[in-house]
């Protein structure tokens, strides 16, 4: 399970400036990483809620208590995965998913041979094997979806979660979005100023930048600082063994998005209006001739309580 961005990410985006050196540059991150890792919250019991999305012949997006999922089933292609839910639960009691279901890109209506179906699991514990998982609701497209010729349809999953957390003040507190003054100039400089970080090859500030968020990750899907360092040994001996030389590297301009709020407007994000993804993104000529390749961290920003400035949640 990844829980942040790791060595590997900030590898690749650290040769990016010229001005860097990339062994330093790594060897500051280590230790940087390894401190933020004292941080992570942990936990007498670990629940873990989990939405399994099987979709095909339409596209789908998912929001669990108004927080935009960051992953998405926007492609014309059947999907099937399973996604956690866990750090879009601020807190223990009601919850509700929403399920939007488009048509195909190109199509003016869901198709009648659109097909959603889509289940939330629950497990008492994070290491609990798929088997042990409770069905704790099942919603589907209804069989006549072609005859009602929707543009649009919406399903909810309204249920009760227990969590040992409760990040909901943080949320709570944070300013409504809608009612900043020119708040989509201010979400596109920062977009642009992350975006910077990166093309400048300055991974360890926009680790810096990133930190809360990753932490809210790691602590609710219940990672460990020494499991999170074996991992970032592994992924820094691989960089370092296969003597990767990423060429042609393009980090994705900020352009062709819609802006969307969240969470009674305290969260704010921009997203491709073509495949609806939020995210700083970086795409390279894979080594050895194996095409194109990427990777790419998702983005939401909100400004907390006692601030004017944007921060990523």
């Amino acid at each position: 399970m990844r829980c942040f961005l790791g060595i590997f990410f900030f590898t690749l985006f650290s040769c990016l400036g010229q001005s860097i050196n990339q062994k330093k540059m790594e060897e500051e991150i280590i230790a940087y990483q390894s401190k933020m890792y004292d941080k992570i919250e942990k936990f007498d019991t670990r629940p873990l809620y989990i939405l399994q999305v099987n979709k095909n012949n339409c596209r789908v997006l998912v929001s669990c208590n108004d927080i935009p999922h960051w992953t998405t089933f926007y492609e014309n292609i059947g999907e099937s995965q399973a996604v956690y839910l866990n750090n879009y639960i601020p807190k223990s009691g009601s919850q509700i998913v929403t399920i939007q279901i488009y048509p195909k890109e190109g199509q003016e209506y869901i198709a009648d041979n659109a097909d959603v179906d889509i289940k939330l699991k629950f497990a008492k514990d994070i290491d609990d094997g798929v088997d042990v998982y409770k069905n704790l609701a099942h919603v589907e497209l209804p069989e006549d979806i072609g005859s009602k010729k929707a543009p649009y349809f919406e399903l909810k999953i309204p249920f009760t979660a227990n969590v040992p957390w409760d990040f909901g003040k943080d949320l709570e507190t944070a300013q409504d979005l809608s009612k900043v003054p020119n708040i989509e100039e201010k979400i596109v400089a920062k977009y642009n100023q992350l975006r910077d970080l990166l093309v400048n090859g300055d991974g360890l500030s926009f680790l810096k930048e990133i930190e809360y968020s990753d932490l809210k990750s790691c602590s609710y899907l219940y990672a460990t600082k020494e499991e999170l360092l074996v991992e970032d040994k592994r992924e820094n001996m691989d960089v370092e063994q296969a003597n990767l030389n990423y060429t042609n590297r393009i980090i994705e301009e900020i352009e062709n998005y819609e802006v969307v709020f969240g969470y009674n407007n305290k969260l704010i994000l921009l997203r491709s209006k073509k495949n609806k993804e939020s995210r700083i993104r970086v795409e390279y000529d894979a080594p050895n001739g194996k095409g194109r390749d990427g990777v790419s961290k998702p983005i939401t920003l909100y400004i907390p309580s006692g601030s004017n400035e944007l921060k990523v949640w």
